[in-house]
């Protein structure tokens, strides 16, 4: 008697856990129906120089038509903010700035690059502090001129040309006039 007890508890036991176990594991799918999600890379191309630290604050994006709005540009709540040598970052390698960043599905007029004061540039052994030119305002603006669509994931890759960013002078100043462009890539979600 206690062995068939002991049996149809085991027998109970398997039954539960096969039960709890083969029960349908649907994959849970989060859709973003009025929203789409960004990343945002930072990456530098091949240069001469030893090193080219940005300090970088934000990354934001324009949705409306008017700049001077004061909701015109909406910060992207960047995850990697600091001072990153363009350099060390080139070919295959990227800095994420951004990671899925959920914003509303508008319409997208540029992206900007927010740096701040803490820029240098090595070139032969020498440290030269890079002064913003007279034309830029502490941000790289690119254009982007794109209707995001909902339920998307948009990649976006901003390739500084290290070389035609930064101007040496003969009398030791150095320049920082930042030369980007701008790669999109468009992923569905499912």
């Amino acid at each position: 008697m206690k062995t068939s007890r002991n049996f149809k508890i085991l027998i109970i036991g398997l039954l539960t856990i096969f039960l709890m176990t083969s029960c349908s594991n649907e994959l849970e799918t989060e859709t973003f129906e009025d929203s789409s999600l960004i990343t945002v890379k930072l990456q530098g191309t091949p240069s001469n120089l030893n090193r080219v630290n940005l300090e970088i604050l934000d990354i934001q994006i324009r949705v409306l038509e008017d700049e001077l709005d004061p909701n015109a540009w909406i910060s992207l709540n960047p995850v990697n903010t600091g001072i990153h040598d363009v350099t060390k970052i080139v070919n295959n390698q990227v800095v994420t700035l951004v990671d899925f960043e959920e914003i509303p599905s508008n319409y997208i007029y540029n992206i900007k690059l927010v740096f701040g004061d803490n820029n240098t540039v090595v070139e032969n052994g020498i440290e030269y502090i890079l002064d913003f030119n007279v034309n830029a305002d502490n941000a790289s603006i690119n254009v982007v001129e794109k209707q995001l669509i909902s339920n998307k994931v948009y990649d976006f890759v901003l390739v500084f040309d290290t070389d035609e960013s930064i101007n040496i002078s003969s009398e030791g100043h150095a320049n920082l006039n930042p030369k980007m462009s701008t790669e999109m890539r468009l992923f569905n979600l499912f």
